[in-house]
């Protein structure tokens, strides 16, 4: 099947029809950005963390987005996971700054022997540091330029999951088929919460379409929108607040933008 931007607009679509409810888990940086561009694609965001109330609400939700970099919410990650298990609701985990931490690494995977996840998507070093569980960078911010596609792949496959790769060329496979997404803009690394925001998206196109296909979609959607953004951006004489929001705007706006995905 080929990633186009009428297939992507047919999931927009259904997001907005359904409104899913996407229970968000994530750090306190990013937290309203990711609520917001939720509201912008026609998704419901909870973003509720107390470990008494998760399980409840995750229940109840579409799908659930599980941020490493919240780490003092693991108890409650770990709840909601396993009540996402039980109603087999899609689990998109970041795992943000596992490539510069021990304590991150055995905790995502502790959440994935809890239930396995529909996707993982991180940036580079974060993703070969899952792949070879060992530090490959101290930071959160991504540097390294190159994947493992083999490695991607075997590891999708063995852990039933879709695993992404985020970077100058998106890596999305679920250990059969490799999709590349070209799309973006090097405004979107300006901003801070630019990988957060994009995984709670993932998690509402996988509650209308749990395939690897919707995740590329997903991919090329949101890197297009980062283009055009800066596109305006340029031509206001704007710097990256104003792209920022420029960018939240096409998202909310995108079925009436033109689309060129580059795969």
């Amino acid at each position: 099947m080929k990633v186009t931007e009428e297939y992507a607009k047919k999931l927009y679509r259904q997001i907005r029809s359904a409104r899913p409810v996407i229970h968000c888990i994530t750090n306190t940086v990013t937290v309203n950005d990711c609520a917001n561009v939720l509201l912008a694609c026609g998704a419901s965001p909870t973003m509720a963390h107390h470990p008494a109330e998760v399980a409840e609400i995750t229940s109840a939700a579409s799908a659930l987005v599980c941020n490493l970099g919240a780490t003092e919410n693991y108890d409650a990650m770990v709840n909601a996971c396993k009540a996402a298990g039980e109603v087999k609701h899609p689990v998109v985990i970041d795992p943000v700054g596992i490539s510069g931490s021990a304590f991150r690494r055995n905790f995502i995977n502790e959440l994935i022997k809890i239930n396995t996840p529909a996707c993982i998507r991180g940036n580079y070093s974060e993703i070969r540091a899952l792949m070879e569980n060992r530090n490959t960078i101290t930071g959160v911010d991504a540097a390294d330029k190159k994947i493992d596609i083999s490695g991607m792949k075997s590891y999708a496959e063995a852990h039933n999951t879709i695993l992404i790769a985020s970077g100058a060329t998106d890596v999305i496979t679920d250990g059969k088929d490799v999709i590349y997404c070209n799309n973006g803009d090097s405004m979107m690394a300006r901003i801070t919460g630019s990988g957060c925001m994009l995984s709670v998206l993932i998690g509402a196109f996988l509650s209308v379409d749990s395939s690897v296909y919707s995740a590329a979609a997903c991919c090329c959607m949101y890197g297009a929108a980062g283009e055009i953004a800066a596109g305006m951006t340029r031509e206001s004489g704007g710097g990256t607040m104003t792209f920022h929001d420029k960018f939240i705007d096409v998202i909310s706006l995108i079925e009436s933008q033109s689309l060129l995905f580059i795969l």
